[in-house]
């Protein structure tokens, strides 16, 4: 489908921007906090700015990144004697967005770059996966410029900066090793310090554009460290002092972006600096995974937006028994459910993005009470956006497919491409099984915190729901409801293997009670969580989906016309959420039943 510009076209895109994200709220005050304080006299004026820069974007990515996407699924990287090379077009691409200002967009004014919100940069960059998954990733990748403004020294800043600003550097995260993927406890690469520097051996696999100039990479610095202590996070340039630094022993043949080459790297005696504290190298990881998980869920939302103009657009054209295909019942509510779906997915991510800024704001001013209330929530919506958007690409795109029919896998459209590029996103930056035990442990961890809070909310959403004359309001609590009684499932299976009482023969204010008593004594080492970690992806899925309501209803308050879809997701999600709980509550004992069997078989 022909389209010009990306944002101008996407008119949720706008909305958002303009009127009803957290965005314009404090546009003025990031500006202020991070750029010159008068230069601008009123929010409109600060938009207007970013505005402009997504339209530049939005219309790059339409007019010349699009064209090239097959091509550079086609073409895809070359290995040879050790060396990667990147697709010309590919290159292309990125010489123009460093003329479009796309790598310094994370970097500080004093350094230089622009500091935009991070809620303007997760547009840019679904715009770029709208237009081709292959440059989107690759750019994603290469843009770690805020990982060294954060944690670099002055030294570094000056050195590194402009070289990640002209993409002169190109930048890699390395974590991943063959017996340490998502367990980082077991890493093995290790950085012995030499002087200033480190003397790094090992080897990383499943590096994303491992290529780089420089790599960012998770080592242990301290051999009788366990566990995630005495990890640090080493800068190791490809060259060093004009001999290789970095071997790149061989690139994945994946069924997907070709482009961006998945490399296996050897570390042999390879100097490394240090980048941020010894021994914190975690700490620092995390704080650049949490930036990465949250651009996978704005690429996965854009890849799903091209399979859903795709699909629709071929709907629309495609004739059968005398009338458009978008007009048989079947595909029509594929369509619109795939249009709920990316509203819901746009907003979440969003709202993450929105939420990031005033965490910035908050720790440039010192404010604990808000870096307090920010960062919780940011930990809070980063899990579940990588979750829900990278899950819900690959179902939207593999519907999109569908809709072609038997044209859907051929290569003379891209809906097979799409899905080919959507299905990496729940296993990238931490699968979505990763993701859910992230969640059930913060969600675990809040209501042994917070009883009381959640005692409350237990007793009153569904009753709540039932009296407000506010439709939107209700649907909200009804979705609360269904989170609150996944919870409470949960949370009964740990007190009934803990405390062995017939809970369900109690009434619901005992229930209450009980909780209440024994919440922040539930865990410890001998807490059977075979059930809670059964339930955690269910339980996710529930969390995601309120939380992606809640996200689109939040990102609606300045914006009546908007209510209608609000009213519609609402629809869509909170019957799903009830499937969920009732396959919690009579589903998952089977299971239960299964793995006793499967423990006493291979025993």
């Amino acid at each position: 489908m022909a389209s010009d510009n990306f944002f101008s076209n996407v008119t949720d895109r706008s909305d958002l921007l303009r009127r009803s994200s957290r965005l314009p709220d404090y546009a003025l005050l990031w500006e202020s906090t991070f750029g010159e304080k008068d230069q601008y006299q009123t929010p409109d004026q600060v938009l207007d700015f970013y505005q402009g820069a997504l339209e530049e974007i939005g219309k790059f990515a339409a007019q010349e990144v699009r064209p090239k996407a097959a091509q550079l699924d086609e073409e895809g990287a070359v290995f040879q004697d050790g060396e990667v090379t990147l697709p010309s077009a590919l290159q292309s691409h990125l010489k123009k967005l460093v003329e479009l200002g796309l790598f310094s967009a994370q970097v500080s004014r004093d350094h230089g770059g622009f500091h935009l919100p991070q809620a303007v940069q997760v547009q840019g960059l679904e715009m770029l996966a709208q237009a081709c998954p292959n440059t989107s990733l690759t750019v994603a990748a290469f843009s770690m410029a805020s990982f060294v403004s954060k944690w670099g020294s002055e030294e570094q800043k000056q050195r590194i900066l402009p070289k990640l600003m002209n993409n002169d550097w190109q930048t890699a995260m390395a974590l991943t090793e063959s017996d340490a993927g998502s367990d980082l406890g077991q890493l093995r690469t290790s950085g012995i310090k030499e002087g200033h520097h480190y003397r790094v051996n090992g080897t990383k696999r499943f590096i994303t554009n491992g290529n780089a100039d420089i790599v960012f990479a998770l080592v242990r610095t301290d051999p009788n460290a366990k566990g995630l202590n005495g990890l640090s996070v080493l800068i190791v340039p490809k060259t060093f002092e004009g001999k290789r630094n970095v071997t790149v022993t061989k690139i994945e043949d994946k069924v997907c972006l070709h482009s961006s080459p998945t490399c296996e790297l050897a570390f042999e005696n390879s100097f490394g600096e240090l980048l941020g504290p010894e021994g914190d190298g975690f700490r620092v990881m995390l704080d650049l995974m949490n930036e990465a998980r949250l651009a996978m869920a704005a690429l996965a939302t854009g890849i799903a937006t091209a399979a859903l103009q795709e699909a629709k657009t071929y709907a629309q054209q495609r004739v059968t028994w005398n009338k458009p295909i978008i007009q048989h019942p079947l595909v029509a509510d594929m369509i619109f459910e795939m249009e709920l779906e990316i509203r819901a997915m746009r907003s979440m991510v969003m709202e993450a993005a929105c939420t990031a800024d005033l965490l910035s704001i908050a720790e440039k001013s010192g404010d604990e009470s808000a870096i307090k209330k920010w960062k919780k929530r940011y930990r809070r919506l980063t899990p579940l956006c990588k979750y829900y958007c990278c899950e819900k690409a690959v179902t939207i795109t593999k519907n999109a497919l569908q809709i072609f029919g038997g044209y859907g896998v051929c290569r003379e459209y891209p809906v097979e491409r799409l899905w080919r590029e959507s299905i990496i996103y729940p296993i990238y930056e931490g699968t979505s099984q990763i993701q859910s035990l992230m969640v059930l442990k913060d969600t675990l961890k809040d209501v042994a915190q917070h009883a009381p809070g959640f005692l409350g909310s237990l007793a009153g959403a569904w009753a709540e729901s039932k009296v407000t004359k506010d439709p939107v309001k209700s649907s909200l609590l009804r979705g609360r409801n269904e989170l609150n009684q996944a919870i409470k499932h949960i949370l009964l299976s740990i007190i009934k293997d803990k405390f062995k009482s017939d809970i369900e023969g109690l009434k619901q204010t005992k229930i209450q009670q009980f909780i209440k008593e024994y919440s922040l004594n539930l865990m410890n080492e001998k807490t059977d969580l075979t059930f809670p970690f059964l339930s955690a992806e269910r339980l996710t899925r529930i969390s995601a989906d309120y939380y992606a309501l809640k996200c689109l209803a939040d990102n609606s308050r300045n914006d009546p016309n908007r209510a209608g879809w609000v009213l519609d997701f609402a629809n869509l999600c909170i019957p799903r959420m009830k499937m969920e709980n009732t396959y919690m509550d009579e589903r998952l004992p089977a299971t239960l039943v299964y793995m006793r069997a499967q423990d006493k078989h291979h025993s």
